[in-house]
């Protein structure tokens, strides 16, 4: 570390961001917000008069989403969230709500463009975090994020809290099973996947470019979009979040099968998607679905990186892989675990092991055929 930083409370933060770049403190800021928006999302869930104002927690989930984008790519969007954070932030009746989604709002006026101000906001941003909890708990873990940045450099994820998952764990154990009880649970589940990643300082889809590009999309939805509430907005960001995960896993399963064919393939003695020898000596059926199933990897990959997929060829690709795989499954059941394990061996230790668990024991390849047909069927 090339400085002694010293960070009381508010005052002392805001000298120290003066002189900082403004996305190092929209990044203290908006992580300060997170770490108490569990006090907002019960507020809203369990106070009387904020259900009979059909308040939400979308507002401050929104703008603390949003000030976490600007740290990449600022964007016009986040005065729209300053504006809805602000106005929930006036009608909650609950002191301690209150001051969580002023943190936000003060995350997210900190992100904007062109305020002179920025220092100011983000350490209010994290003065009133430290009203919704405590400061005893909230100002070690800013000043932890102060330490890590103290170089000019922050990392893409990064746990909220430096130990577990905080001190708000129960309470957010509590609003997940709320969610999950609630009329519309799924269209939630992006916010509560989005909230744990960030107590868990993970990229929501494993890795950090393709989460980001993800995150700048649900930030840049039509404000009128997001004033229509939750009911509409959640769906379009779910359809955003499901399209995003196939395209990074059928990443995930290209690079699988990429390493089968690098590993064990000949070039002079097949194609490129030609599966091993050992498995198509006794049944070249199962050689000819495999091929079915690998050519179709292909081309959801290709179609899922359009603009717009079109979710009946989706639809279409995934149907034929989910038949040639279960063909594949079948085989496996008929010839038994001698004979599976004899193939495993002809194609080698490590292409063998690897064949096995990508078509028979783990599912993976199975579960993205389901989800591309759930995917193309929802649109």
């Amino acid at each position: 570390m090339s400085e002694s930083v010293d960070i009381k409370f508010t005052d002392s933060l805001r000298a120290w961001l003066e002189r900082r770049p403004c996305e190092v403190a929209v990044w203290i800021a908006y992580r300060a917000a997170a770490r108490v928006l569990p006090v907002w999302w019960d507020g809203v869930l369990s106070d009387t008069l904020a259900r009979k104002r059909r308040l939400t927690a979308l507002p401050v989930l929104r703008s603390t989403l949003i000030s976490s984008v600007a740290v990449k790519s600022p964007t016009d969007a986040i005065n729209a969230a300053i504006v809805d954070a602000t106005r929930a932030a006036s009608t909650v009746p609950v002191d301690r709500a209150i001051h969580a989604a002023d943190s936000a709002a003060h995350a997210a006026n900190a992100a904007a463009a062109n305020n002179a101000d920025f220092a100011a906001d983000a350490a209010d941003a994290c003065g009133l975090a430290a009203l919704a909890i405590s400061a005893k708990v909230s100002w070690p873990a800013v000043r932890a994020d102060v330490n890590v940045v103290a170089d000019g450099e922050f990392p893409d994820a990064r746990p909220l809290w430096q130990e577990g998952a905080g001190p708000l764990a129960e309470q957010w154990r509590a609003i997940k099973w709320q969610v999950d009880q609630s009329e519309g649970a799924g269209d939630w589940q992006f916010w509560i996947a989005w909230y744990d990643a960030l107590l868990e300082g993970r990229p929501m889809l494993a890795d950090a470019g393709r989460t980001w590009e993800m995150l700048e999309e649900i930030a840049l939805i039509n404000p009128e979009i997001w004033g229509e509430g939750p009911e509409v907005v959640n769906p379009v960001i779910r359809g955003i979040w499901e399209l995003h995960r196939l395209r990074a896993e059928v990443a995930a399963l290209q690079a699988e099968k990429e390493m089968f064919l690098a590993v064990q393939a000949s070039a002079a003695h097949r194609g490129h998607n030609q599966p091993p020898e050992g498995l198509v000596d006794d049944a070249p059926e199962v050689a000819r679905q495999i091929i079915i199933i690998w050519d179709g990897l292909d081309e959801a990959r290709d179609e899922l990186e359009r603009d717009a997929p079109d979710k009946g060829v989706l639809c279409a690709i995934a149907e034929r892989m989910l038949a040639a795989l279960n063909a594949v499954v079948a085989y496996c059941g008929k010839v038994g675990d001698r004979m599976i394990m004899a193939v495993a061996a002809t194609i080698g230790t490590g292409g063998g092991a690897a064949l096995l668990d990508h078509f028979v024991i783990n599912g993976r390849l199975s579960q993205f055929v389901k989800d591309l047909i759930s995917f193309g069927i929802g649109g």
